[in-house]
């Protein structure tokens, strides 16, 4: 049986402990802001922004900055002309030299 922790849909692309930890960051992050009398107003407004932001995505699960780099990384099988057999290739360039050396 395939968990369903290793399939993550399109509605979330990071892992129930990276979710976990976000939202122990987030907190953290506000707790630390909340014992710090002397921050600087910008130092406060950029933690203030970095722990909602770890904070929304640790709850819904999906983070926008992963879906962006994440979806030029995914791999298509490579499609060999009939005739080849590519069940033993590992990568498209062995495939690719054997169809040179064919030509």
């Amino acid at each position: 049986m395939v968990s369903q922790a290793s399939k993550f849909t399109e509605a979330e692309n990071m892992s129930f402990i990276e979710s976990l930890v976000r939202g122990l960051i987030s907190i953290t992050i506000v707790a630390v802001v909340m014992h710090m009398p002397s921050i600087t107003e910008l130092v406060l407004f950029g933690l203030t922004q970095l722990a909602i932001y770890a904070g929304l995505t640790a709850f819904v699960g999906w983070d926008p900055v992963y879906a962006m780099f994440r979806q030029g990384r995914v791999r298509l099988p490579v499609q060999s002309p009939a005739g080849f057999d590519v069940h033993s290739r590992q990568d498209g360039q062995a495939a690719a030299d054997d169809h040179k050396k064919a030509a």
